[in-house]
């Protein structure tokens, strides 16, 4: 299925909130204060679904005035600001959290000053751009006894937990290999070279755009959506989805970090993410996984190839998830959408994948998922930092895993090998220079 964001947030967000407090709990008389840095675009999803479940809106801020002209004027009782540090500096005794909804550069950069204030904070996906930029966020919420929550909506979702009842129940036998896919980018990928200089907009503030990352000259080539596909601004499409559409195979896996990761791609990345790309994890046994796995992940049209067994009937979307197992195959849509069972063996037998699958569809209608947005605002209001599904303990690891991801696309068809202990590759020392970098003054990504 190919889920917009806009039409996930419309049906998860809003008054739907409120679904996930307790029955009969008594409504607090002191709403979670929050501020949000990044108003337009993904931010109005985030904020309409935060006061939704509940909270208080007490800041705005955002680096475009136009972009951010409906927000200011819906909310005209909430200070406004270009500046997240200034605002911060404002605002800090009259707030509890903050809701980063920027792009990715800025993730890291807003959601750790907050943090280092005190603030409970919930942060779009990606978590970061860079694996450093995530353990900073990990190592700070652990440090600080911080409630926090990654912006995949669909982990509170019916379809994760179908995902979960299934792996428990051993639905899929031996698991010998997961595909998840994207049909991203949408966005332009493949570029060589960074575009020519233009006319900033009066309304934008082009080095608080920039915040951490080096100066250059404006160019409405990397705004307000395409900045994605800029290597040192976004995170490709792996960036945009993998945040959704591999969190089945990580949460129901424990897979954390991989042992070694290799990429092939249209092209290596350089100042630009690649048109498309095809990399694979390998990840060594774990409890749950006793065998290991591979996980491939699919972007730019590449599709993964179909199982043996696979049903007639059967039919993937240009967004998912596939676990193949000796004993059957399911696939699932964006944002952890629900799975269905496509194949069981290797033999096709629909009838056998009919059956399988009504079994599983029964286990569903005991399920209920619950509101990602109130998940967090409810866990933070209580300061239980164990009650959001994708607070950082599970985000930082799952988002570094997909940047080593990206790290890969630098250098198509080499087997990069990680050292978990080391927190580098240990085979090929040019790829650890990309697993940070230095920011402007002014910036700081460490805990």
């Amino acid at each position: 299925m190919r889920t917009s964001r806009r039409t996930f947030l419309s049906m998860s967000g809003g008054l739907a909130g409120l679904a996930a407090l307790p029955a009969g709990a008594a409504p607090r008389r002191d709403p979670l204060r929050f501020a949000q840095v990044g108003v337009g675009g993904m931010g109005e999803g985030d904020r309409g679904a935060v006061m939704g479940a509940g909270a208080k809106l007490v800041a705005l801020c955002d680096v475009d005035e136009e972009r951010a002209k409906n927000a200011f004027a819906k909310h005209p009782d909430a200070k406004r600001f270009k500046d997240f540090r200034k605002m911060l500096d404002e605002v800090e005794k009259d707030i509890d959290a903050v809701v980063v909804s920027t792009p990715d550069h800025i993730h890291a950069v807003a959601a750790l000053d907050a943090m280092r204030r005190g603030k409970h904070v919930y942060v779009q996906k990606p978590l970061a751009r860079t694996f450093h930029e995530c353990q900073s966020l990990l190592e700070l919420s652990k440090a600080k006894g911080l409630v926090t929550q990654m912006g995949n909506q669909g982990h509170a979702g019916t379809g994760l937990k179908l995902w979960e009842e299934m792996a428990k129940g051993g639905a899929f036998g031996e698991v010998k290999h997961i595909h998840t896919w994207s049909d991203r980018p949408i966005w332009a990928q493949g570029m060589t070279e960074l575009p020519k200089e233009e006319p900033t907009p009066a309304s934008l503030d082009w080095d608080l755009w920039l915040g951490p990352v080096a100066t250059r000259p404006y160019a409405k080539r990397y705004l307000p959506f395409n900045w994605r596909g800029w290597w040192d601004f976004g995170t490709g499409a792996m960036g945009d989805m993998a945040c959704h559409n591999m969190d089945p195979a990580f949460w129901i896996f424990g897979l954390g970090l991989p042992s070694s990761v290799k990429a092939e791609a249209s092209a290596p990345a350089g100042v630009a993410y690649p048109k498309w790309s095809v990399i694979e994890y390998t990840f060594a046994p774990s409890p749950k996984m006793p065998n290991g796995v591979k996980l491939t992940w699919h972007d730019g049209k590449k599709m993964p190839p179909m199982p043996a067994g696979l049903s007639p009937e059967a039919k993937v979307g240009d967004n998912g998830c596939m676990v193949i197992g000796s004993k059957l195959t399911a696939a699932g849509g964006s944002h952890a959408g629900e799975p269905r069972v496509i194949a069981v063996g290797e033999t096709p037998d629909a009838a056998a994948v009919k059956e399988a699958d009504a079994h599983w569809q029964g286990v569903k209608k005991n399920l209920k998922g619950t509101n990602h947005y109130a998940q967090w605002v409810k866990a933070a209001e209580s300061k239980d930092t164990k009650a959001t599904g994708s607070g950082f303990e599970y985000a930082a690891p799952f988002t570094q895993a997909i940047l080593l991801g990206c790290v890969a696309l630098r250098f198509p068809g080499q087997e990069l090998k990680w050292d978990a202990e080391k927190r580098q590759f240990s085979n090929f020392a040019d790829a650890n220079a990309w697993l940070t970098y230095k920011p402007r003054p002014g910036y700081s990504i460490d805990p």
